[in-house]
């Protein structure tokens, strides 16, 4: 068996035929250049906003490792309202600012704009009222309805994502019992699964978030109480403080609260629940 091999002449046609279709792809390819270069100048230049209000544009692009859910996210920031500086972290002793990606408590418009990101880019962005700090404002340094201008918002590092021990936590908790999450607790952080977990303070503290969210105030207090014991968490022990007044138990609390300001005597927010709760009480009698 052989494969013979013909030998085809062109005719004038389909020559013709033939330059047509390569003049076609030549003009193609010239059009995909120049919409490239169109959108990397728009990337680099222009100002893209998106649909609930948010507007950025890039000074730099980066190549490094995309924002996700859960990706802890290393920052240079400094932010403008009225044209004035009120926040650069160049100037902080620990300059670079860090957070989790979509999960720590940070203005929406802020939220939105780092899941955008990846590692290296930086870019400027304009935050209206509305994805910022709105009617309210911000104590002394954000006015009511102000726009806030991050001119300098550069990504240093963009860690792999992790997911959110609070999350078992809470799902123990409120279906199981605290013994089923000190035993969760205990497995994640003191085993291997420890790195594909964040398990910091942060995390400890927001299922009292979430269990108060849902006036689980009794669970909430037990929690608190011996987390705040378990992880050493001063925050986590005054928040069943916090507990035990939502339940009425303002006696207890104020007990409570009492024990702790003997650790902690200058503690203003203390101090003054303090009074509140005596108040409370007086008033419950």
């Amino acid at each position: 068996m052989y494969f013979q091999i013909f030998e085809i002449k062109p005719t004038n046609e389909s020559m013709k035929f033939i330059y047509l279709l390569a003049a076609v792809a030549a003009l193609s390819f010239s059009s995909c250049k120049t919409e490239n270069k169109a959108k990397t100048e728009i990337a680099l230049g222009d100002t893209i906003q998106t649909a609930s209000g948010l507007q950025y544009y890039y000074l730099r692009k980066g190549e490094g490792r995309k924002v996700e859910t859960g990706s802890k996210m290393g920052t240079y920031l400094s932010l403008k309202v009225e044209d004035n500086v009120v926040w650069n972290t160049n100037e902080l002793p620990d300059s670079l600012f860090t957070f989790v990606a979509d999960y720590s408590r940070l203005i929406k418009g802020f939220t939105e704009m780092s899941l955008l990101l990846r590692e290296g880019d930086e870019v400027v962005c304009i935050l209206p009222d509305s994805l910022a700090y709105g009617a309210k404002g911000a104590g002394d340094i954000i006015p009511p309805h102000a726009t806030l201008v991050y001119d300098q918002f550069k990504v240093i590092q963009v860690d792999a994502p992790k997911a959110f021990l609070s999350d078992l936590l809470f799902t123990d908790l409120k279906d199981k019992s605290l013994e089923d999450a000190v035993n969760t607790f205990n497995r994640i952080v003191k085993g291997s699964d420890s790195l594909k977990y964040h398990t910091d303070n942060e995390q400890m503290n927001r299922v009292w978030e979430q269990l108060t969210a849902d006036s689980l105030h009794q669970k909430a207090y037990v929690y608190a109480d011996q987390f705040g014991e378990l992880t050493n968490d001063n925050r986590l022990k005054y928040r069943s403080v916090l507990s035990m007044e939502s339940m009425g138990e303002f006696l207890k609390a104020k007990d409570k609260l009492e024990l702790l300001l003997v650790s902690d005597p200058d503690n203003e927010r203390m101090q003054e629940k303090m009074i509140d709760l005596c108040k409370k009480h007086s008033e419950s009698k």
